[in-house]
């Protein structure tokens, strides 16, 4: 795949390009306008020149200067107007000796406007340029017009040599501005250029982190790949501390079984047991510990009420309660930023320690970005006490993991309330 500075070169040069063939374009079709516009100009100039100077009564072929020489290129055709039997060729020059730039019927032809240059063909194949121009001439005004032509080869030429120059200008303008626009391109893509060598540092775990220093189109980009980082840190970091705490409360019962084996004595079922029942909850915590999902790129939140009704049914079975020991008053609408699964987990946690530890009934309720969790029982004096335990401890790790807390406080409801929330933003 090509580096995105030279394809942004070759758009550049592109865009440019067309930008100034079009330019080159309309700059070269207005000035060939206004060199025409000049012939026509020069060339009724030299028609009224001529008809100032013709005599009342012309001799046959009377003309001067370069309108004198036979076949010079130089032409004019007197015509006179009208549909009288005077009407046709009135006089013509010299030049033209016995041809006729109308032809015999006199008519203009289609091609020929009033004040517009047209191309005719003249004698010996000539390819002309000529203008139709209407004349004050005579005792009556407006009956005479001249048709004067010229060689059309200097016009082409001047044409010709102004294009080339638009052409070699143009070229030389777009390889500048090519030029230009690659510099500014380099200049520009500087920033981009620095986070490929942080990235290629970070590949080789040379650093931990992008860094923030970017232009603010880039911000945004740095610190998600950061924040992605973060938490990908983060779950390592649990699953880690998972094992080595898991390992660690395992060894201790562990080795009481093996040093009871070791000396020989009849270890009795219930002192496995025991020793059993310890590891068990211990397994299953740092096994929940492990299970947390976390926040990820693209997590959509999810809805309070689906997974606080899964919680409920099970804690009505396994404590055994009738319809009315659990109530929520939580709106269908409300959804939480947290993984179905970690939901559920702190979800069932908190109510199985407001029943276990608080007492019935227990209410559900909405608290702005959160919800809250109120037991019935233990009294406003023990509001205070944070409640503690293996469940509780596995809350306050998902909790953690996407930037929520709990915070602990007296419940109308008479015992303590758990309220669940985002954590506040400590100010920089």
């Amino acid at each position: 795949m090509r580096s995105l500075r030279l394809q942004l070169t070759l758009t550049v040069a592109l865009v440019i390009g067309a930008t100034l063939l079009l330019a080159g374009s309309w700059l070269g079709a207005r000035l060939h306008q206004g060199m025409e516009q000049s012939a026509v100009a020069r060339l009724t100039e030299s028609a009224e020149h001529v008809a100032a100077f013709l005599p009342f009564e012309l001799p046959d072929n009377w003309s001067q200067g370069e309108f004198a020489q036979p076949y010079s290129g130089h032409y004019w055709e007197l015509i006179q107007l009208g549909d009288g039997e005077d009407a046709g060729r009135f006089a013509a020059s010299a030049s033209l000796t016995d041809y006729e730039l109308l032809g015999a019927d006199v008519a203009v032809p289609p091609t020929v406007v009033v004040g517009q240059l047209a191309r005719l063909t003249g004698p010996l194949e000539q390819q002309l340029v000529a203008v139709w121009v209407p004349l004050p001439v005579g005792p009556e005004p407006g009956r005479f017009a001249m048709l004067i032509a010229v060689p059309a080869q200097p016009l082409d030429q001047q044409t010709a040599a102004l294009r080339s120059a638009l052409w070699r200008g143009g070229i030389v303008i777009w390889l500048l501005c090519v030029l230009a626009g690659g510099a500014a391109i380099a200049a520009a893509s500087r920033p981009i250029r620095a986070l490929q060598r942080q990235l290629l540092s970070l590949q080789r775990g040379q650093r931990q982190r992008l860094g923030e220093a970017v232009p603010s189109e880039f911000s945004g980009l740095v610190r998600s790949f950061n924040a992605v980082l973060t938490a990908h840190e983060q779950t390592v970091a649990r699953h880690r501390d998972a094992v080595a705490q898991l390992a660690h409360e395992l060894k201790t019962p562990l080795a009481t079984l093996r040093q009871a084996a070791e000396a020989g004595s009849q270890v009795s079922s219930e002192e496995v047991l025991m020793r059993v029942e310890r590891m068990m909850p211990l397994i299953e915590q740092e096994i929940g510990r492990a299970r947390i999902h976390g926040p990820s790129p693209g997590l959509q939140p999810v809805t309070l009420v689906k997974q606080l009704q899964r919680a409920i049914q099970v804690c009505r079975v396994d404590h055994e309660l009738g319809p009315d020991a659990i109530r929520q008053d939580v709106p269908a609408t409300l959804t939480v930023p947290l993984e179905a699964r970690d939901l559920y987990t702190v979800i069932w946690n908190l109510l199985d320690n407001a029943i276990r530890h608080g007492g019935l009934p227990v209410l559900i309720s909405a608290t702005g970005d959160g919800f809250a969790i109120h037991d019935g029982g233990g009294g406003a004096q023990l509001a205070a006490i944070r409640p503690q335990g293996i469940g509780l401890s596995l809350v306050e790790t998902i909790l953690d993991a996407y930037g929520w807390t709990t915070t602990i406080s007296a419940s109308p409801e008479g015992g303590r309330c758990v309220t669940v929330h985002p954590q506040v933003a400590t100010p920089n």
